[in-house]
């Protein structure tokens, strides 16, 4: 179950993103609000990783939601959208291999 939250986290904070990106949003406190929601979840996100295990796993995802966290706080601070390109990927990137582990996790749980 906490595997789909968040998976359901990124997919919705990817529409964010994507949205950030096309620049549909003109209005500064309206574009101010959706960055800080975004921002948010990535917080939400840095906090639901084990960082007691010291695990590669943890320390790249650590990684890519805080470059992520970056690029947006550059947009909201700076009008900077020269990194969100990169973050739209990454969470592609990341919605897929959950979409894997998913997967996994529910063939597992059919075979008891």
């Amino acid at each position: 179950e906490a595997i789909k939250k968040i998976k359901r986290v990124i997919i919705y904070t990817h529409g964010q993103i994507k949205q950030l990106h096309s620049h549909e949003i003109k209005d500064e406190k309206n574009l101010t609000t959706l960055c800080t929601a975004i921002i948010n979840n990535f917080f939400w996100l840095v906090n639901t990783l084990d960082k007691s295990k010291k695990s590669e796993l943890t320390k790249d995802l650590d990684y890519l939601y805080k470059h992520c966290l970056f690029s947006i706080i550059r947009v909201r601070d700076f009008n900077d959208y020269d990194f969100v390109p990169g973050c739209v990927k990454v969470l592609e990137d990341i919605t897929e291999s959950w979409d894997r582990v998913s997967l996994a996790a529910d063939k597992a749980e059919a075979f008891g």
